[in-house]
């Protein structure tokens, strides 16, 4: 049954995840691309569609940002604001497809041009809604996003007419459970995790792993959108002795969309090859809502498990305050 929160929205939705060769420091190609796919997701009846972490403009090791520079002119010419030129073009695409998406870019801040966020925007057929910006950043020795970007600082979901999404960037997904929580705290139904996956050892199953129980413990749906495989350069070694070698040149590939599958835990309904394409899945709200039947989790958050939710806010409080 649907919960009366939830009951003037659709019930189906059909999911794609766009596993996307990115052109690095090409926006135009980049764009193009997008354009194609978006195109075939409607054709082929996707409602939402996720592309990869930094899509727009490639998630390459940058030598600049590596060596410390205070201004990366490289990234400062492929940043844009939101609205921009591109997300504009993409929000035209988006009414005239009748089709919801999420783009990774390098979003420039409209108040402050010196600050670059990796974020992903979402925009719909009634346009652009906003940006998550990614909060948690990699660093060195393996990636440089912690020089060129700054954190975000919020935590939205978007209005859809499927329900409240919530669009989420790669290492803030695989490594941080707690914001996939808060978002579906927040209502979201729909995951979108905008990623650029490094393929290593055991990294498919991983993907596969992290995004079904992502959706199973937060009775969501997740979309996993990554990058195409793209050869070996820049590959090294997840061994101690390739510590400071980049990552940028070969990602892992498989987009997965996964979801629970009442009476059955989570399983994957979707999942790309490492070469390019564009995958999809069409789910039900109704039997996504029988979990709740069993486990209605965001109901006891808010009735008799409110001390707990208090008590885990309250030691978060401590542990960002050191105490």
């Amino acid at each position: 049954m649907i919960p009366e929160r939830y009951a003037n929205y659709e019930k189906t939705v059909t999911l794609g995840a766009c596993n996307m060769g990115v052109v690095n420091g090409d926006k135009e190609a980049n764009l193009a691309k997008i354009e194609a796919n978006l195109r075939e997701a409607a054709s082929q009846g996707i409602d939402i569609v996720a592309f990869p972490e930094e899509a727009l403009v490639g998630a390459a090791e940058c030598a600049a940002c590596r060596a410390g520079t205070p201004h990366c002119d490289e990234h400062h010419r492929l940043a844009e604001t939101v609205p921009g030129p591109s997300t504009e073009r993409i929000a035209e695409l988006c009414r005239e497809f009748d089709v919801y998406c999420a783009v990774g870019l390098a979003e420039r801040d409209a108040n402050d041009p010196e600050t670059l966020y990796n974020a992903s925007a979402f925009i719909g057929p009634e346009g652009i809604q906003g940006t998550y910006r990614k909060l948690h950043l990699g660093s060195l020795p393996w990636v440089t996003e912690g020089i060129t970007f700054t954190p975000g600082d919020s935590i939205p979901v978007f209005e859809t007419r499927f329900g409240p999404v919530g669009v989420i960037i790669c290492y803030d997904f695989w490594f941080n459970p707690e914001l996939t929580r808060l978002m579906a705290l927040k209502g979201a139904r729909v995951i979108l995790n905008c990623c650029a996956t490094f393929s290593g050892p055991n990294k498919r199953e991983y993907m596969r792993a992290t995004t079904q129980v992502r959706a199973q413990e937060n009775h969501c749906y997740v979309v996993s959108a990554n990058h195409a495989e793209q050869g070996s350069e820049g590959r090294g070694s997840y061994g101690a002795e390739s510590l400071d070698e980049g990552r940028a040149n070969h990602f892992l590939g498989h987009s997965t969309i996964a979801g629970p599958d009442f009476p059955a835990f989570s399983r994957v309904f979707a999942e790309s090859e490492a070469g390019e394409g564009l995958v999809s899945a069409t789910v039900s709200f109704e039997k996504l809502h029988r979990w709740e039947s069993v486990f209605p989790w965001r109901e006891w958050r808010a009735t008799h498990q409110q001390p707990t939710s208090r008590l885990i806010a309250e030691e978060f409080a401590k542990l960002s305050s050191g105490s």
